[in-house]
């Protein structure tokens, strides 16, 4: 059948812009359909990227100084715990050695804008998908209700999902869903502020230990300032209708952060998600396919949501052109899809299901005796060689799953450097001309 175009893409936000982009830049006719109206902010979403993600943005045109305009960059990242603060440096990839703490509303906007200014990209805000249409077992079209409440239906060769983790076509055609995680549970609340205090009298990304949860603290757009709780569900559970005085409390509890926000105002409500789903989806199917969340869904703590956003869409986009030239069949241009973007992604994931154990609910792989945790962290914030695997690792620039950053090796190689660092530190205190 003759379709109105090759590709719909429900959801107008990050993973649906950015492939609607990609699409149209190979020559695909894509209709890109987004419920809200921009600028506009999600649901929730407190985002860093990194040079890694502004890379795959540059390939779609997008411009830095829109989607980052009056954003300040961040080059390192803080860790203060234990009372002995360490900086981790952003590494200098192809120019940039700095990252944003983006305000989703602007960024949005402006990848929007990227989008439809591809002459065979057509946008619509204030469309709501309401089902899909089928031919026999396979999606055809779209149907929903225009910005006047009109209902419309528009067909395609292809309907993607880019509407999130609670998205309409990963329900309608009934994704399976894969490599769940869920015996860890998490919770996250943030809310942005104005005037708070800076860390070290530059804007930075800066995280603080609690018992059972952490904050994260980024400096943003327009002077103001993202404050973010995460840990334990069972711990940063606050009670029914008590969300902002429970957030502003356990604020208070860290010393530090209530210093820093004693002449600092909340100017967002506090926004959050309780049980946080981590998972992969079924990538697609007859007619079909998903990208973004709606595709892999994780915890935000290690800060690659928006990167996984885009690279998932690069693949995709990718593994659609070769299929529109014939190359491939439809079912081929998915299982490859799947399979390079969990190459891309799963390594990450896993990580970060180490980290979720490990500073949330105090498992390690790695006995350490409860007297020598705190010289242990003191002796990893201060290694260069373990910084510098961090700060290559945020960027993508190390695979996660090439480099184990908790492995025996590297933490005693840690551990010697660091008592080394602790000897050579009291000879040259014993001996005055060695200094």
């Amino acid at each position: 059948m003759n379709h109105d175009y090759d590709a719909i893409i429900v959801g107008g936000r990050v993973a649906g812009s950015h492939l609607a982009a990609r699409l149209g830049k190979y020559g695909f006719r894509v209709l890109l359909l987004e419920r809200a109206e921009f600028p506009s902010l999600p649901a929730v979403s407190s985002p860093i990227i990194y040079s890694s993600t502004m890379r795959l943005l540059d390939e779609i045109g997008a411009d830095e100084s829109a989607y980052a305009r009056n954003t300040p960059k961040l080059h390192d990242v803080m860790s203060v715990a234990g009372g002995f603060p360490a900086a981790i440096n952003i590494p200098d990839y192809k120019g940039r050695d700095y990252a944003y703490a983006i305000d989703r509303a602007r960024f949005d906007a402006a990848l929007w804008d990227t989008a439809i200014g591809y002459e065979n990209v057509t946008g619509q805000q204030n469309f709501s998908v309401t089902d899909l249409l089928w031919d026999g077992d396979t999606v055809i079209g779209v149907i929903g209700k225009d910005k006047n409440g009109e209902e419309v239906q528009f067909t395609a060769s292809i309907v993607i999902g880019a509407d999130g983790r609670f998205g309409i076509v990963s329900r309608k055609v009934g994704a399976e869903e894969k490599d769940r995680y869920e015996e860890y549970p998490t919770s996250i609340y943030y809310a942005y502020w104005k005037n708070v205090a800076y860390l070290d009298d530059k804007p930075t990304a800066s995280t603080y230990e609690g018992d059972g949860y952490g904050y994260l603290v980024m400096d943003s757009a327009d002077g103001q300032t993202v404050i973010a709780v995460e840990g334990r569900s069972d711990v940063v559970e606050p009670d029914a209708g008590k969300i902002e005085q429970f957030y502003r409390d356990i604020i208070n509890k860290h010393p530090e952060l209530a210093k820093r926000t004693h002449e600092a105002e909340p100017v967002t409500t506090v926004r959050g998600m309780r049980n946080i789903g981590n998972s992969y989806r079924q990538p697609g199917g007859k007619g079909w396919a998903l990208v973004g969340d709606a595709y892999h869904q994780k915890d935000p703590l290690d800060g690659q949501g928006i990167y996984n956003a885009v690279i998932t869409g690069k693949i995709l986009a990718r593994q659609m052109l070769k299929w529109n030239k014939g190359d491939i069949s439809w079912d081929e241009a998915i299982e490859e899809y799947d399979e390079l973007s969990r190459m891309k992604t799963y390594g990450m994931y896993k990580s970060l299901q180490t980290s979720i154990r490990r500073n949330f609910y105090g498992e390690s792989d790695i006995a350490v005796p409860e007297w020598a945790q705190e010289q242990l962290a003191r002796w990893l914030l201060d290694d260069e060689q373990f910084k510098d695997l961090i700060g290559k690792m945020l960027i993508r620039e190390v695979p996660a799953d090439y480099v184990n950053l908790m492995t025996p090796p590297m933490i005693f190689g840690a551990i010697a450097r660091g008592i080394g660092k602790d000897i050579e530190k009291r000879v040259k205190k014993r001996i005055p001309f060695l200094k």
